[in-house]
Protein backbone atom coordinates (compact mmCIF):
# COMPACT_ATOMS: atom_id res chain seq x y z
CA UNK A 1 0.00 0.00 0.00
CA UNK A 2 1.33 3.61 -0.95
CA UNK A 3 2.51 5.50 2.47
CA UNK A 4 0.33 8.03 2.04
CA UNK A 5 -2.80 6.02 0.92
CA UNK A 6 -4.68 7.51 3.74
CA UNK A 7 -3.82 11.48 3.43
CA UNK A 8 -7.01 13.52 2.08
CA UNK A 9 -4.33 15.24 0.50
CA UNK A 10 -2.11 14.61 -2.60
CA UNK A 11 1.30 13.65 -2.37
CA UNK A 12 3.87 13.32 -4.75
CA UNK A 13 4.70 9.78 -5.76
CA UNK A 14 8.61 10.98 -5.90
CA UNK A 15 8.23 12.49 -2.16
CA UNK A 16 5.93 9.49 -1.35
CA UNK A 17 8.97 6.96 -2.25
CA UNK A 18 11.73 8.80 -0.44
CA UNK A 19 9.41 8.27 2.79
CA UNK A 20 8.99 5.01 2.54
CA UNK A 21 12.58 4.43 1.87
CA UNK A 22 13.98 5.84 4.29
CA UNK A 23 11.69 4.59 6.70
CA UNK A 24 12.23 1.14 5.29
CA UNK A 25 16.02 1.19 5.79
CA UNK A 26 15.97 1.81 8.81
CA UNK A 27 15.46 -1.24 9.83
CA UNK A 28 18.30 -2.74 8.13
CA UNK A 29 22.13 -2.92 9.14
CA UNK A 30 23.83 0.72 9.30
CA UNK A 31 27.39 1.43 8.92
CA UNK A 32 27.82 1.89 13.04
CA UNK A 33 24.72 0.62 14.69
CA UNK A 34 22.85 -2.74 14.09
CA UNK A 35 18.89 -3.28 12.72
CA UNK A 36 17.60 -3.28 16.00
CA UNK A 37 19.78 -0.45 17.28
CA UNK A 38 18.61 2.22 14.68
CA UNK A 39 15.26 1.42 15.80
CA UNK A 40 15.81 1.67 19.06
CA UNK A 41 16.93 5.26 18.46
CA UNK A 42 14.32 6.10 15.61
CA UNK A 43 12.02 4.81 18.43
CA UNK A 44 13.61 7.09 21.35
CA UNK A 45 13.35 9.82 19.64
CA UNK A 46 9.41 9.81 18.80
CA UNK A 47 8.65 8.75 22.24
CA UNK A 48 10.84 12.30 22.84
CA UNK A 49 8.54 13.71 21.01
CA UNK A 50 5.34 11.97 22.82
CA UNK A 51 6.77 13.19 25.88
CA UNK A 52 7.16 16.86 24.84
CA UNK A 53 3.42 16.96 23.03
CA UNK A 54 4.68 17.72 19.54
CA UNK A 55 3.42 14.16 18.08
CA UNK A 56 0.48 12.11 18.57
CA UNK A 57 1.12 9.02 20.19
CA UNK A 58 0.25 6.51 17.75
CA UNK A 59 -2.80 3.33 18.80
CA UNK A 60 -0.28 0.61 17.97
CA UNK A 61 3.46 1.84 18.30
CA UNK A 62 4.89 -1.60 18.06
CA UNK A 63 7.11 -3.52 19.91
CA UNK A 64 9.88 -1.72 21.66
CA UNK A 65 13.37 -2.87 20.04
CA UNK A 66 15.55 -4.34 22.73
CA UNK A 67 18.70 -2.76 21.69
CA UNK A 68 20.47 -0.99 24.66
CA UNK A 69 22.68 2.13 24.91
CA UNK A 70 24.49 4.41 27.10
CA UNK A 71 22.12 6.89 29.43
CA UNK A 72 24.40 9.46 27.39
CA UNK A 73 23.19 8.53 24.17
CA UNK A 74 19.10 8.36 25.35
CA UNK A 75 19.31 11.61 26.63
CA UNK A 76 20.99 13.05 23.70
CA UNK A 77 18.93 11.75 21.22
CA UNK A 78 15.53 12.99 22.95
CA UNK A 79 17.25 16.28 23.25
CA UNK A 80 18.27 16.57 19.48
CA UNK A 81 14.47 15.34 18.49
CA UNK A 82 12.68 18.29 20.66
CA UNK A 83 15.44 20.92 20.82
CA UNK A 84 17.74 20.73 17.94
CA UNK A 85 19.10 24.51 18.44
CA UNK A 86 20.32 23.68 21.93
CA UNK A 87 22.81 20.86 21.19
CA UNK A 88 25.84 21.88 21.91
CA UNK A 89 30.09 21.07 22.15
CA UNK A 90 29.31 19.62 25.49
CA UNK A 91 26.19 17.69 24.30
CA UNK A 92 28.67 16.05 22.39
CA UNK A 93 31.29 15.62 24.25
CA UNK A 94 28.59 13.86 27.02
CA UNK A 95 28.27 11.75 23.98
CA UNK A 96 31.81 10.52 23.29
CA UNK A 97 32.45 9.83 27.12
CA UNK A 98 29.05 7.99 27.88
CA UNK A 99 30.80 5.26 25.31
CA UNK A 100 29.87 6.08 21.91
CA UNK A 101 32.74 6.70 19.09
CA UNK A 102 32.46 10.17 17.03
CA UNK A 103 30.63 8.09 13.96
CA UNK A 104 28.06 6.67 15.84
CA UNK A 105 27.44 10.06 16.64
CA UNK A 106 26.81 10.86 13.42
CA UNK A 107 24.96 7.87 12.23
CA UNK A 108 22.40 8.79 15.59
CA UNK A 109 22.13 12.08 14.36
CA UNK A 110 21.48 11.26 10.66
CA UNK A 111 18.09 8.57 11.87
CA UNK A 112 16.85 11.25 14.47
CA UNK A 113 16.68 14.07 11.46
CA UNK A 114 15.30 11.96 9.25
CA UNK A 115 12.78 9.79 11.13
CA UNK A 116 11.45 13.60 12.35
CA UNK A 117 10.95 14.85 9.22
CA UNK A 118 9.29 11.93 8.08
CA UNK A 119 7.27 12.34 11.21
CA UNK A 120 6.18 16.02 10.75
CA UNK A 121 5.06 15.53 7.21
CA UNK A 122 2.58 13.07 8.76
CA UNK A 123 1.77 15.07 11.32
CA UNK A 124 1.28 18.06 8.95
CA UNK A 125 -1.28 16.09 6.95
CA UNK A 126 -2.99 14.48 9.18
CA UNK A 127 -2.41 10.81 8.92
CA UNK A 128 -1.22 8.76 12.11
CA UNK A 129 2.81 8.09 12.16
CA UNK A 130 4.04 5.26 9.64
CA UNK A 131 4.67 2.10 11.13
CA UNK A 132 8.29 1.67 12.21
CA UNK A 133 9.91 -1.65 9.69
CA UNK A 134 11.16 -4.81 11.76
CA UNK A 135 14.54 -4.79 12.28
CA UNK A 136 16.73 -6.66 9.71
CA UNK A 137 19.90 -9.34 10.69
CA UNK A 138 22.65 -8.63 10.08
CA UNK A 139 26.12 -6.90 11.49
CA UNK A 140 26.80 -2.91 10.68
CA UNK A 141 29.78 -2.55 8.03
CA UNK A 142 31.69 0.44 10.21
CA UNK A 143 33.53 1.17 7.39
CA UNK A 144 35.35 4.74 8.19
CA UNK A 145 36.36 6.89 5.48
CA UNK A 146 39.86 7.31 5.36
CA UNK A 147 39.61 10.53 4.05
CA UNK A 148 37.97 11.75 6.90
CA UNK A 149 40.20 14.39 8.56
CA UNK A 150 39.34 16.87 11.51
CA UNK A 151 38.08 20.59 9.54
CA UNK A 152 36.09 22.80 11.60
CA UNK A 153 33.62 20.40 12.84
CA UNK A 154 33.08 18.79 15.95
CA UNK A 155 33.44 15.29 14.22
CA UNK A 156 35.96 14.48 11.09
CA UNK A 157 34.62 15.03 7.75
CA UNK A 158 35.64 14.45 3.89
CA UNK A 159 37.26 17.46 2.64
CA UNK A 160 35.58 18.88 -0.52
CA UNK A 161 37.10 18.91 -3.76
CA UNK A 162 39.82 17.51 -4.89
CA UNK A 163 41.32 17.16 -1.44
CA UNK A 164 38.28 14.59 -0.42
CA UNK A 165 39.32 12.70 -3.14
CA UNK A 166 36.74 9.81 -5.26
CA UNK A 167 34.46 9.72 -2.34
CA UNK A 168 34.20 13.46 -2.17
CA UNK A 169 33.63 13.96 -5.72
CA UNK A 170 30.69 11.21 -5.41
CA UNK A 171 28.93 12.60 -2.43
CA UNK A 172 29.69 16.50 -3.24
CA UNK A 173 29.22 15.96 -6.72
CA UNK A 174 32.06 17.35 -7.70
CA UNK A 175 31.12 20.94 -6.49
CA UNK A 176 32.63 22.43 -2.73
CA UNK A 177 30.06 21.70 -0.21
CA UNK A 178 28.67 23.49 3.15
CA UNK A 179 29.16 22.27 6.22
CA UNK A 180 25.42 21.29 6.87
CA UNK A 181 25.49 18.33 4.27
CA UNK A 182 29.43 17.95 4.91
CA UNK A 183 29.16 17.76 8.67
CA UNK A 184 27.66 13.68 8.47
CA UNK A 185 30.22 12.83 6.14
CA UNK A 186 31.98 10.77 8.44
CA UNK A 187 29.28 8.27 7.74
CA UNK A 188 29.07 8.64 4.19
CA UNK A 189 25.63 6.63 3.62
CA UNK A 190 23.90 9.44 6.01
CA UNK A 191 25.10 12.34 3.63
CA UNK A 192 23.67 10.13 0.74
CA UNK A 193 20.21 9.84 2.88
CA UNK A 194 20.28 13.82 3.82
CA UNK A 195 21.34 14.32 0.15
CA UNK A 196 17.79 12.12 -1.13
CA UNK A 197 15.69 13.71 1.83
CA UNK A 198 16.62 17.08 0.95
CA UNK A 199 15.71 16.54 -2.79
CA UNK A 200 12.16 15.30 -2.19
CA UNK A 201 11.39 17.56 0.59
CA UNK A 202 13.33 21.17 -1.02
CA UNK A 203 15.13 21.34 -3.97
CA UNK A 204 17.76 19.02 -6.40
CA UNK A 205 21.40 19.78 -4.69
CA UNK A 206 22.65 21.16 -7.92
CA UNK A 207 19.49 23.90 -8.11
CA UNK A 208 19.93 25.62 -4.57
CA UNK A 209 22.56 28.00 -5.86
CA UNK A 210 20.68 28.88 -8.68
CA UNK A 211 18.25 31.77 -7.48
CA UNK A 212 16.20 31.50 -11.03
CA UNK A 213 15.65 28.03 -10.64
CA UNK A 214 11.89 26.81 -10.54
CA UNK A 215 10.67 23.82 -9.87
CA UNK A 216 8.26 22.27 -12.26
CA UNK A 217 4.63 22.01 -10.07
CA UNK A 218 3.66 22.60 -6.78
CA UNK A 219 5.16 26.16 -4.78
CA UNK A 220 7.45 28.38 -6.67
CA UNK A 221 10.78 29.05 -5.50
CA UNK A 222 9.96 32.20 -3.92
CA UNK A 223 6.93 30.23 -1.82
CA UNK A 224 9.63 27.70 -0.93
CA UNK A 225 12.45 29.71 0.21
CA UNK A 226 9.84 31.86 2.31
CA UNK A 227 8.26 28.48 4.01
CA UNK A 228 12.02 27.51 4.50
CA UNK A 229 12.98 30.89 6.01
CA UNK A 230 9.70 31.32 8.35
CA UNK A 231 10.64 27.34 9.44
CA UNK A 232 14.62 27.99 10.10
CA UNK A 233 13.56 31.37 12.39
CA UNK A 234 11.27 29.44 14.39
CA UNK A 235 13.44 27.08 15.20
CA UNK A 236 16.13 29.13 15.60
CA UNK A 237 18.19 27.30 13.28
CA UNK A 238 22.51 27.74 13.34
CA UNK A 239 22.57 28.13 9.42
Amino acid sequence: MPIYQDSKYPVSDPLAAVHASQLGQLGAPGTWGTGAQRIAIAQEARQAGFDAGVLEAPTDAGERSEARFPQAALDFVRKLAVSPKDISKDDYDAVRRGGLGDAEYVEIVGIVSRITSVDVFARGIGVPLRPLPEAQPGQPSRDRPEAAKQELAWVPTIPNPPEGGALADELYRGKPIPYIIRGMSLVPDEVRRHVELEEAQYLPLERIPQLDYEPDDGLTRAQIELVAGRVSAINECFF
